[in-house]
């Protein structure tokens, strides 16, 4: 088993070093200008309830986003800095957890807490959407290290029984019910299985908190708005049942893939718990992953970022019920290990392109030996100089040549397409009338 973790543990470490080299040539992208656009025009009361009236219940993550610095960062500091800072907030919250969790040291709790970090990435569906694009991560990667936190309080207020971790669970269960409809969902099942496994006033209080707002960002008017009717009646059912089947065989064979690799890093953490908890328990707690994807399959939503917090909860709660019948699958975690680093299996058309099995390792690795990272934020300086510094209200500029793997990148539309909502945001970000690309 060490030897298999310090494996693990060193691809994890260049895995890190690797993600920080690429953040230094992060830039700001898409809704980062739209966001900064609203608040600075509506200010952030009314860019508040103008985004919750018209665009969705996210009260949480679209609020966040509304201190997005593009307007004020000129040198592109933070798209730099902030992946790097969640990264190693992700890493330091596995670790507070592991400590408090399983009375690890420091260091033991450093190391794993590194191994967990690999697992997350490599899970990842789009991996420049959750940790190089501020939007993205907001919405996505905080709520992550925010629900991380939440664990570590609701265990110290168990063993001290001291209200104080009482009373600052409560405010993190507000923020994570807005942070975006998938984590809530977990969240929520979380609380609602462990209240009718303990029924205390503590935790009946967390899940009535949860359900109230879990609702307020739900019944959002700005959810309704954006929902659009193309179909009714038994063909909407057939398409919810068959997406929700399809999402949930991704996720499924994700994890299943890697499942013999996480089992023998953590087999050890497993077995303890296996003492702890019995296998029915295990399995309620596992349940609450198909909660999100009935959701998603309800509201035709298919494979994409929303997914990633389903995929990284369904592989924790899935491999402690592998682990009570079949823990015999680690003595294949080489093959997990091997498949970790095959390069995506692209066997979907463009539109259902989220659906090709990728495990992100083969494209780091790609954007590091092919990419002329430099050479790509030149080219992105210079059309965001370009546009700022025109006197006109028309702006052409060149195509992004130097197109990352990792890194978030959206191209506008060119002269002779009709304008997407790249350039839509640029023209209102810039006061422009009009931007498009080169053909």
């Amino acid at each position: 088993m060490k030897k298999v973790q310090n494996i693990v543990l060193f691809l994890s470490v260049l895995l890190f070093i690797g993600l920080a080299y690429i953040s230094f040539f992060n830039v700001y992208q898409t809704d980062d200008y739209f966001w900064s656009y609203t608040t600075r025009k509506m200010g952030l009361l009314q860019s508040f309830v103008n985004t919750y009236t018209t665009w969705g219940g996210r009260y949480f993550g679209y609020s966040i986003n509304m201190f997005n610095p593009v307007f004020y960062d000129s040198n592109n500091i933070v798209p730099k800095i902030y992946p790097v800072f969640l990264m190693l907030s992700f890493i330091g919250v596995s670790t507070l957890n592991l400590k408090e969790y399983f009375h690890y040291s420091l260091k033991e709790s450093l190391k794993k807490g590194f191994l967990l970090f690999f697992f997350y990435t490599i899970l990842l569906v789009s991996l420049p959407e959750h940790y190089f694009w501020i939007t993205g991560s907001n919405i996505y990667f905080v709520p992550v290290i925010l629900a991380g936190i939440l664990l570590y309080f609701i265990k110290k207020n168990k063993d001290t029984g001291e209200n104080i971790w009482f009373y600052f669970s409560l405010p993190l269960i507000i923020l994570l019910m807005g942070s975006n409809e998938i984590l809530a969902l977990i969240v929520w099942g979380i609380l609602l299985v462990s209240y009718y496994l303990k029924r205390d006033k503590k935790t009946l209080i967390f899940l009535l908190t949860a359900s109230i707002f879990i609702w307020v960002s739900f019944l959002a008017p700005g959810n309704f708005n954006r929902m659009g009717e193309t179909e009714t009646g038994l063909i909407k059912w057939v398409k919810r049942i068959g997406l929700f089947g399809a999402n949930t065989l991704y996720v499924a064979v994700k994890v299943l893939l890697i499942l013999p690799l996480f089992i023998k890093v953590f087999e050890e953490e497993l077995r303890k718990i296996t003492t702890q908890i019995l296998l029915k328990k295990a399995v309620l707690f596992w349940l609450v992953s198909l909660v999100p994807l009935l959701f998603t399959g309800y509201i035709l939503t298919s494979i994409a970022r929303q997914f990633e917090s389903i995929i990284f909860y369904f592989l924790i709660s899935f491999s402690l019920i592998v682990f009570f019948k079949f823990e015999k699958i680690k003595k294949f975690w080489w093959v997990s290990l091997f498949i970790v680093f095959l390069p995506e299996l692209k066997i979907f058309p463009e539109k259902y392109s989220y659906f090709n099995i990728d495990f992100n390792g083969e494209n780091i690795v790609m954007e590091l030996l092919t990419t002329d990272l430099k050479e790509y934020e030149r080219e992105m300086n210079q059309r965001v100089d370009i546009i700022k510094n025109s006197s006109q209200d028309s702006v052409v500029v060149d195509k992004i040549k130097e197109v990352p793997i990792i890194l978030y990148m959206d191209e506008m539309a060119s002269v002779k397409e009709e304008k997407n909502y790249v350039n839509d945001q640029l023209e209102k970000y810039f006061n422009k009338k009009y931007i498009r690309t080169k053909e």
